[in-house]
């Protein structure tokens, strides 16, 4: 069964999709903050609050405790404009002992549900994101965990370095549609590409 989860539809801020952030990683990480409504927020933090809990549960019998401490950060937030924010990360790639280093990218269908190439998403574009909850325990920082971004749906495309908005275009009802095939398949999760029990 696929542990991937969509999230709501929301505005992309940041996005960094298509080619992955090296500022602070030289392996890359793909990463995107999408705000979303107050309703929807808590509605997707309800999907997610039980596969943390069991997480949470399993992680205290292992260490033989009632209770560990909690990390303070959390991709589920509300910023400090107030944005309730759905933040996704996925390093761009994975040392392992075993297959060596592994490349990973981020998938992209149009609002048709058509895979595409991944186009040069920009803030403010509307997107679903499609992720995976990865929790972690470091004794540093204790238990907490991050969504893992596999894929993106784009429903209203604001390209970087231009775009519609330099040519007083504005969006359609209709939404973003490309050209491609379907995207019928499982994204398959390959527990020995993690290298250590960390927040990626």
């Amino acid at each position: 069964m696929s542990k991937l989860i969509t999230t709501p539809k929301g505005k992309a801020v940041w996005p960094r999709i298509d080619t992955p952030d090296t500022k602070f990683d030289e392996d890359g990480v793909y990463s995107c903050k999408l705000h979303v409504s107050e309703g929807e927020f808590k509605a997707f933090e309800a999907i997610v609050k039980p596969k943390l809990d069991a997480a949470y549960k399993e992680e205290c019998s292992r260490q033989g405790k009632d209770k560990i401490r909690m990390a303070a950060s959390s991709p589920l937030r509300i910023n400090d404009e107030g944005d309730h924010e759905i933040y996704a990360k996925q390093k761009a790639k994975a040392h392992t002992k075993t297959k060596g280093t592994l490349e990973f990218t981020i998938a992209a269908v149009d609002s048709q549900g058509k895979k595409i190439d991944m186009p040069k998403i920009g803030s403010g574009s509307t997107l679903k994101m499609a992720v995976e909850v990865n929790t972690w325990f470091v004794p540093s920082q204790g238990f907490g965990y991050t969504l893992r971004l596999r894929a993106v749906q784009v429903l209203d495309l604001i390209e970087y370095g231009g775009g519609d908005s330099s040519f007083g275009f504005g969006a359609e009802a209709d939404g973003y549609v490309g050209s491609g095939e379907s995207l019928n398949q499982a994204f398959e999760v390959a527990d020995e590409a993690e290298t250590s029990n960390a927040p990626f």
